[in-house]
């Protein structure tokens, strides 16, 4: 892939909604038309993916080190985690068995901060969950994601820009052009920490955005690759649009065992 002019992505930065401060009392969330133009009203949400970590499983501490560490006890998670470890996904961990572990609705505006807030202690999480990444898909999840795009591309070139903020004081250039088959190898070859922030074909038919900022990726386009996007087993996600918002913010929806018991 080859260097190109930052106006490349102009087109995308011109269509974006205004983006509001969090501070402005106005501020009313930030949206899926924060990240892509208007023209995408059909979009995917990919979530990045969570892995079991068994360090704490396996070389466990005594329950006296743990009162004296005052470190939770975690037994609804840790029994989570160890139940799951022979089953053909481990050590993967899907979003939508957390969320029913954790009674957290398995809805568009799923975020991180849902499961953190369900959590009886969110020390929790770090001990026996890895993950989702900000701002990077897996090379798994990306290999898949770039095949499902390779028959909406074809033979059109491709324009990959990163993030802003991770080379700030650098001289080295964001957006290169090049053919979708180049983008894996780039990325290892050249030892990127984030995943590409856009990512999008000459003919605007799609585009992919990954902010560096959110454990999730968002791609927008015709409504045959949303469903393939939505249909493959390496990836989860979830249909969203352009008014799905995207921040740790969203109010989570009663959650399911909540609106029974208000019965």
């Amino acid at each position: 892939m080859r260097p190109c002019s930052d106006e490349e992505f102009q087109w995308i930065e011109s269509e974006l909604a205004e983006l509001v401060s969090g501070e402005d009392p106005n501020w009313k969330g930030n949206f899926v038309s924060h990240l892509l133009p208007s023209q995408f009203q059909v979009c995917a949400k990919i979530l990045h993916r969570i892995t079991a970590k068994y360090e704490n499983i396996d070389n466990p501490l005594s329950d006296q080190e743990l009162a004296i560490l005052r470190i939770p006890p975690c037994t609804e998670l840790r029994s989570f985690v160890e139940s799951r470890r022979d089953s053909e996904e481990a050590p993967r961990i899907r979003w939508k068995a957390l969320a029913e572990l954790l009674n957290v609705p398995f809805q568009p505006e799923i975020c991180h901060e849902w499961f953190r807030a369900s959590l009886s202690d969110p020390t929790c999480w770090p001990r026996f969950l890895y993950g989702p990444d900000e701002g990077n898909l897996d090379y798994e999840e990306l290999s898949e994601v770039l095949s499902i795009l390779r028959p909406f591309a074809g033979e059109q070139k491709c324009f990959l820009r990163f993030a802003t903020i991770p080379f700030l004081g650098t001289e080295k250039p964001i957006l290169f052009a090049g053919a979708l088959d180049e983008v894996v190898d780039f990325l290892k070859e050249n030892k990127y920490q984030f995943s590409p922030e856009y990512l999008w074909p000459s003919d605007r038919n799609w585009c992919l955005c990954s902010d560096y900022d959110l454990m999730f990726t968002i791609i927008g386009g015709p409504q045959e690759l949303i469903s393939a996007l939505l249909g493959s087993d390496t990836l989860e996600a979830l249909q969203v649009t352009q008014q799905t918002r995207i921040d740790s913010y969203a109010p989570m929806p009663k959650r399911p065992r909540d609106a029974h018991e208000s019965r």
